[in-house]
């Protein structure tokens, strides 16, 4: 017994050398390689160099430090991550390379030798996405707040002149209904400032309109005021009062108080903001939220075409392989017939300068804001209301080719704003389905 216990150390020495060598009596089986080094920096990579074997580099569960396990996972071939892109949230480096942990948008898929990845910038992340998804155009992204934003574009605004899309006022897009949170803006403000109610009625103001003692500030803001209309494109360019008058006229009220939504409301809205201040709407949209935001690259179409030198995005279809097919541009007259609804041209930049302002005090308070995204469970005040912790919209005009969106978490930490101008997208991928993958961009990478 005496030399049993004299022994015992070094017999347990013994063991622990052939653990750490990988081996364990009867069989001998692999099982552990020990970590020399190891990080917790995280960063953006794209799978990349999965055909220099036969499966590609090998994904595991745990890494391939526990070797005496069945350790590979269900979708151990790398390969088919092939051109995606990751987030490295950390590596391992044991006697066999090193290996990084890694993570595909809000999943993560396991551990990979880093000779299978290469490091790439959100800024790579995000045309990459655009490139691969086929999407022409321009976006901003927002991975942690409104202070540090990206933009990247893809393709052309003019195919036949070579002008790239872009977010620096040399290329303008037409904004459609992502205008509506900026009317909607201007009538919170005018409601705090006591001058309107949610309460008020249509008729103080367009009285002409079907039920329009029954319609509210508020059904209007939240699209269940039963208001409908036909669109149009004018012959020439529309004055404000020529279009306020003109949807007046087409504009049809069903007394039905289920959300559904027509542009009739913000156009009626812009209309009763010029009658409240005195001013035009397009005075007031200048002064109120252009000016104060230093939105420089931002047209207001109205009864003269646009005074600027920027290169307007033409729309485009795409078939197969083909790009820039059936090239139009977006119809001048058509928007000045929609005042408050869709009548600017902007970039995505200038854009974001209002969805950051619209929280901030710039122009309107946190408690103003909740305020104008309260009046609707569906829609409130421009935005759609549907998610929680999430503001979205879309904007977009019949038979065009143009797409505009925002997506982002309420107080813009992540945040994804995306313009189109060709459709459709690879395997036909909604424009607003894409605009949701820029925002899980923004938000995972």
């Amino acid at each position: 017994m005496k030399h049993f216990f004299k022994g015992y150390p070094i017999l347990a020495f013994l063991i622990g050398v052939l653990l750490a060598g990988g081996f364990v009596a009867h069989g001998m089986t692999a099982g552990y390689n020990p970590i020399i080094k190891s990080s917790n920096t995280h960063y953006d990579a794209q799978i990349v160099n999965q055909s220099t074997t036969a499966k590609g580099y090998p994904l595991y569960t745990d890494g391939p430090y526990y070797t005496s396990r069945s350790t590979k996972t269900p979708d151990d071939n790398g390969s088919r991550y092939n051109n995606d892109y990751v987030r490295v949230m950390q590596t391992k480096t044991t006697k066999t390379g090193t290996y990084a942990q890694l993570r595909y948008f809000s999943k993560t898929i396991g551990w990979m030798n880093v000779h299978g990845i290469k490091s790439a910038s959100l800024s790579q992340v995000a045309k990459g996405t655009m490139q691969q998804n086929n999407a022409i155009g321009t976006a901003v992204l927002a991975p942690a707040g409104g202070s540090k934003t990206v933009v990247v574009t893809n393709g052309y605004a003019n195919a036949d002149k070579k002008v790239a899309n872009a977010s620096d006022g040399s290329v303008l897009y037409p904004l459609a209904s992502l205008q509506k949170s900026m009317t909607a803006a201007m009538i919170q403000q005018l409601i705090s400032a006591g001058k309107l109610s949610a309460s008020t009625t249509l008729d103080k103001y367009y009285p002409k309109v079907d039920h329009s003692d029954d319609i509210t500030i508020k059904q209007m803001l939240s699209m269940t005021s039963g208001l409908d209309n036909v669109d149009i494109t004018p012959s020439k360019a529309m004055t404000e009062n020529q279009a306020y008058d003109s949807m007046v006229q087409r504009a049809r009220s069903t007394g039905d108080n289920d959300f559904d939504y027509s542009d009739a409301n913000y156009v009626l809205l812009a209309g009763i903001i010029s009658k409240v201040t005195g001013q035009s709407y397009a005075q007031n949209l200048q002064s109120r939220i252009l000016d104060k935001l230093g939105m420089t690259n931002t047209v207001i179409v109205g009864s003269k075409a646009p005074n600027t030198k920027a290169t307007l995005a033409l729309g485009y279809d795409a078939k197969g392989s083909q790009n820039y097919l059936n090239p139009y541009g977006i119809s001048l007259a058509r928007l000045s017939a929609i005042p408050g609804a869709g009548n600017l041209l902007t970039t995505p930049t200038d854009y974001a300068k209002f969805v950051l302002g619209l929280q901030n005090g710039a122009i309107l308070t946190a408690k103003q804001y909740q305020q104008m995204t309260s009046y609707g469970s569906v829609y409130s005040g421009g935005l759609y209301v549907t998610r929680s912790g999430i503001k979205y919209n879309n904007g977009s005009f019949g038979g065009a080719d143009f797409h505009t969106g925002y997506y982002a978490t309420t107080g813009n930490y992540h945040m994804a704003l995306v313009f189109t101008n060709q459709t459709p997208l690879t395997n036909n991928l909604a424009p607003k389905k894409f605009m949701e993958l820029m925002y899980q961009v923004a938000k995972y990478y």
